[in-house]
């Protein structure tokens, strides 16, 4: 709120000594009558209230509406037609409120001479440019600096999601068990032993090569989210129904990497149980530019307070990643019912 306030007396000030520039450094000749004075005085005020109007009008909604969205034409037909209005402007006010016109400047000679005034100010246009390109300059050069603060922002909330990542879900405890069912497949001379060590070799070599980057193909986040799937799917029993769909076609689309593990983790996490009866389906929908992805799974009594006291930071961190990677480019809806808890995550891609 302080800082506000500073920026608003800032530019009253700024302003205010704008609009004396016109009676500091242009004096008036001696013999100006009092009606003379005050025609030339409304003018320059009047002029540069219209001035101080079109700064506040591009900064605030001709480039957010036109030059941020690209819409290069719409803008500069504006521009330009603001312009001319700005050039005519001195003709325009002199028609309406010109009862009294300067005398025309005399040569050296002290004879007269034909004076004319042009159809467009030049003076007019000068003033009117160096607003515009000042009011540009600072919009530009202020988005410039959000910019590169939200892509600091998203650097360490991409490092500490990494760091999380590593910690909570490639942890030593799910490396033991996964270790531990592939010792199982391998004492039993399984097929299944070779693809569950090459699915485990690709998870790990997912997170530390390409989870580094900004943004992965969607089909390479989707293979190790089936990896991932299949992985857990080796400890669970008969009562547990995994169902992973993906509807559309990937090529060509990229994603955050690692951002909707979080929730199937907690679905397997918080949502299996070894007596009760435990689905679980994640549905990723492929759109032509957005992604939809649900997670839907049973909460079980015993897992519903380890719910509420567990994954609040998680969600937490999750929604904030969202908002930094995709701002207001994505929706998040979670419904936690009383036995089911449901995901929806919305992305535009």
């Amino acid at each position: 709120m302080k800082k506000r306030a500073v920026q608003i007396i800032i530019h009253i000030a700024a302003w205010a000594c704008f609009l004396m520039v016109p009676f500091v450094f242009y004096p008036r000749p001696r013999d100006f009558s009092f009606f003379a004075e005050r025609y030339l005085s409304a003018f320059f005020i009047l002029n540069n209230i219209l001035l101080i109007a079109f700064y506040y009008l591009n900064t605030y909604l001709f480039i957010p509406q036109w030059l941020d969205h690209k819409k290069f034409l719409i803008y500069g037909l504006v521009i330009l037609s603001l312009i001319i209005f700005y050039g005519s402007f001195p003709r325009i006010y002199h028609y309406f409120f010109g009862n009294f016109q300067p005398p025309p400047p005399r040569p050296p000679s002290g004879r007269p001479r034909n004076f004319q005034q042009p159809l467009l100010s030049p003076g007019n246009i000068a003033v009117f440019l160096l607003i515009f390109v000042f009011s540009t300059g600072i919009k530009v050069i202020n988005q410039w600096l959000r910019s590169e603060q939200r892509n600091k922002e998203i650097a360490n909330e991409k490092l500490q999601a990494e760091l999380s990542f590593l910690k909570a879900q490639i942890n030593p405890h799910f490396l033991f068990n996964t270790l531990n069912n592939i010792y199982a497949l391998a004492s039993a001379q399984s097929e299944k032993t070779a693809p569950a060590v090459m699915k485990l070799s690709s998870i790990m070599r997912y997170v530390l090569t390409e989870a580094r980057n900004d943004l992965v193909p969607l089909e390479k986040e989707i293979q190790f989210t089936t990896h991932y799937i299949e992985l857990q799917k080796m400890r669970l029993t008969d009562k547990s129904s995994i169902e992973f769909i993906v509807k559309g076609e990937p090529l060509g689309k990229q994603i955050a990497p690692l951002l909707l593990l979080p929730f199937i983790e907690n679905a397997f996490k918080y949502g299996i149980s070894t007596r009760e009866f435990s689905p679980i389906c994640i549905l990723l929908e492929i759109k032509k530019d957005s992604v939809y992805f649900s997670v839907v799974n049973h909460k079980h009594i015993n897992t519903s307070l380890k719910m509420i006291d567990n994954t609040g930071i998680g969600i937490h961190n999750t929604r904030r990643r969202l908002d930094l990677l995709y701002p207001d480019r994505h929706t998040l809806t979670i419904d936690d019912e009383p036995v089911e808890y449901t995901v929806h995550l919305n992305i535009q891609v």
